[in-house]
């Protein structure tokens, strides 16, 4: 069992439930910004995890496929989905990384991945294979810690990095910056949230 498949347990408590409720916000008030709709969209959640920010956008898209590649974290939301109302029946939860999808899936209008890019081992080619999964005028959009030098211990993503990933990733820039700002026990998370559209 991996880490993420342990983390899976309690997974949906605490500030993962708040992260993503902020997330899903901060999509939708992007995406409004530069006009596209979610409505009708095919959606790939990039390293779903339990499908907490699936299951919020669920209800505005046509489909989403949730993928991760922890069998605990899936299971998880394979829970919720059985569970579930109709409005999270649109989610297919899919074990594995990119590599699990079929070659011949159509392409998405819209790429997630909350909190992902920064684990990957090659952001930058990742970036591109997810681009290249995206339909003419898809957006991209990822969230990711920024990274901090004088941290403990220095994790994430820098601004400079995002962009460079974006445009090496041939995408035009929708938004480079600061997602959202929101509280948890007296901390205050504020992510990074990098956006772009395939031309």
């Amino acid at each position: 069992m991996s880490d993420w498949d342990d983390y899976a347990r309690t997974w949906d408590e605490g500030a993962p439930v708040i992260y993503a409720d902020a997330a899903a916000e901060s999509l939708r008030t992007r995406l409004t910004e530069h006009g596209v709709a979610l409505s009708g969209a095919r959606v790939l959640d990039f390293g779903c995890g339990t499908g907490l920010l699936a299951t919020r956008l669920a209800p505005d898209v046509h489909h989403i496929t949730a993928l991760d590649p922890s069998a605990g974290m899936i299971a998880r939301l394979k829970e919720k989905i059985a569970a579930g109302t109709n409005h999270i029946k649109n989610i297919d939860a899919v074990e594995g990384t990119l590599d699990a999808l079929e070659h011949d899936a159509p392409r998405f209008d819209l790429i997630t991945a909350s909190s992902v890019c920064a684990f990957v081992d090659d952001y930058e080619g990742t970036l591109a294979r997810l681009a290249a999964s995206l339909a003419p005028g898809g957006v991209f959009c990822q969230w990711d810690w920024e990274y901090n030098p004088s941290d403990d211990e220095p994790f994430g993503l820098t601004r400079d990095a995002i962009t460079r990933g974006l445009e090496s990733a041939g995408l035009e820039i929708l938004y480079v910056g600061t997602a959202f700002e929101a509280g948890f026990e007296g901390m205050v998370m504020r992510p990074l949230m990098g956006m772009g559209r395939r031309r």
